[in-house]
C-alpha cells in the first residue's frame, strides 16, 4: 500500500526519518556540509529503522572525516565466516547467522553492548514462540558463540576494541547425549540390516543403499567418530592394519575433524567394513568411501528394528552409532584409559564423563549395588 502522506522525523541534527507518499518502507535522509543523502531503511519498523539510519549515518560521517567507514555487524559476520578454513564449521556459523542477520541489521560492532546481546536473546525466544517452538539453552548457546566469533574477528580486525562483557547467561544446559544402543539392541539392528539386505526381489539400488548403510553403521560404531567425519573419508586416508601379537585387523584413518585433522583407530568391525567398500565398487585413493548420507535409510531401519526410541522415549539418528560405540568400548572395559579413548574420538575427558559415565555408572557398578 505505502504511506498516504508524506511526514518527516528528526532524529538527530542532520538525520531524519522519512515517511514519502506511496514509499513502501521508511527512508533515511542526513544532511551533511550542504549535501543531501538518501537510503533506503527497508523496514516500517519505526524503531528498527532509527538504528539503521544511525549506523548510515555514523558512517558517512566518517569519510567525511577521513577515519573509514564504521563496520556493522553484518560485515563483520561475513568476515568471520570468509575466515573459517573448515567446511563444516563454516556451514554450522552460517547457519546461525542466516538467524541472526535479521536482528543484528541495524547494529554496529561498535554499538553491540550487553544489553543488545540480552535483547537478541529476547528476540530468538520471542521469534521462536510465533511459530510455537521453544528455544533450548543448548540453542541459544551456540547462537551467541557465532555472534562472539564474529566480534571476535571484529577486535582482530581493528574495528571494535574490546568484547561486550559479559555476555548474557542462556540458562543451565543439559547433559543429554544422544541415545545410543545397548549391546543387545546393537546386536538386533546388525541382524535386521543383515535381512534386509537378504531380502527378495530387491532391485539391484536399494541392495547396494543397503550394504553401504550397514557398512555406515559398522564403521561408526567401530571408530567412534562423528557422522560428517565419516562422511568425509576417502580411500586414501584409511589402511587396513594387524596388531603385531595377535593378528587382529584395525583400521587406521586421517580424519579430517570438527575439532582438527587426527589420526584415529577403528576396531576390527570398521577394517572389515572398509574392505568390503573397496572391494565393491572397486573404489579408488580419492573415492570417497560412502556416496550417500543414508540419514533416511538409518530411519527405516531403525523402524524395520523397532528401535527408532529408547526406554525413555528418546528418538534415535544416526548420531546415536557414535554414542553406541563409545558407550560399548566403556562397558567393555571400565578401567579403560579414557585420555586415549577421547583423543580416538576427537572429544575430552570432561565430554566424556558429562555425558557419557554418568549414564553408565549404575551398569558398571552393579555388583556394589546390590
Amino acid at each position: 500500500m505505502g504511506y498516504a502522506a508524506n511526514h518527516s522525523f528528526k532524529i538527530q541534527k542532520g538525520l531524519y526519518l522519512d515517511e514519502r507518499k506511496g514509499a513502501a518502507f521508511l527512508k533515511a535522509r542526513a544532511c551533511i556540509k550542504g549535501q543531501i543523502h538518501f537510503t533506503n531503511t527497508e523496514t516500517t519498523d519505526f524503531k528498527r529503522a532509527e538504528r539503521i539510519a544511525l549506523s548510515w549515518f555514523r558512517g558517512l560521517l566518517n569519510v567525511q572525516q577521513g577515519i573509514g567507514p564504521s563496520r556493522s555487524m553484518g560485515a563483520a559476520a561475513e568476515a568471520f565466516l570468509a575466515s573459517i578454513q573448515s567446511p563444516q564449521k563454516r556451514i554450522s556459523h552460517q547457519a546461525k547467522w542466516n538467524i541472526a542477520r535479521e536482528f543484528f541489521k541495524p547494529w554496529d560492532v561498535v554499538d553491540v553492548s550487553p544489553k543488545v546481546l540480552n535483547d537478541f536473546l529476547k528476540w530468538r525466544r520471542e521469534s521462536a514462540a510465533k511459530d510455537g517452538k521453544t528455544l533450548t539453552p543448548s540453542t541459544l548457546h551456540k547462537d551467541l558463540v557465532t555472534i562472539r566469533q564474529a566480534l571476535k574477528h571484529a577486535v582482530l580486525e581493528g574495528w571494535l576494541a574490546t568484547l561486550p562483557a559479559p555476555f548474557p547467561p542462556v540458562g543451565k544446559i543439559a547433559a543429554n547425549p544422544r541415545p545410543w544402543l545397548d549391546p543387545d539392541e546393537w546386536t538386533t539392528l546388525q541382524r535386521v540390516a543383515k535381512a534386509r539386505i537378504g531380502e527378495d526381489n530387491l532391485n539391484p539400488r536399494t541392495k547396494q543403499q543397503r550394504e553401504e548403510l550397514y557398512d555406515f553403521c559398522l564403521l561408526m560404531v567401530h571408530s567412534c567418530a562423528r557422522v560428517d567425519e565419516v562422511r568425509r573419508l576417502r580411500v586414501r586416508d584409511c589402511a587396513v592394519k594387524r596388531l603385531k601379537d595377535k593378528g587382529r585387523p584395525y583400521l587406521e584413518m586421517r580424519i579430517q575433524g570438527k575439532t582438527g585433522n587426527r589420526k584415529s583407530i577403528g576396531w576390527s568391525g570398521a577394517a572389515s567394513a572398509y574392505e568390503r567398500l573397496v572391494k565393491r565398487r572397486s573404489l579408488q585413493p580419492d573415492d570417497l568411501l560412502f556416496r550417500e548420507h543414508h540419514r533416511d535409510g538409518f530411519r527405516e531401519l531403525l523402524d524395520a528394528a523397532g528401535l527408532r526410541k529408547d526406554g525413555f522415549g528418546n528418538v534415535r539418528n544416526l548420531k546415536s552409532l557414535r554414542s553406541t560405540g563409545l558407550m560399548m568400548r566403556i562397558k567393555a572395559n571400565p578401567r579403560i584409559n579414557l585420555k586415549l579413548l577421547a583423543d580416538n574420538a576427537g572429544t575430552s575427558v570432561a565430554m566424556l564423563d558429562t555425558f557419557y559415565l554418568k549414564r553408565l555408572s549404575v551398569d558398571l557398578n552393579v555388583e556394589e549395588l546390590v
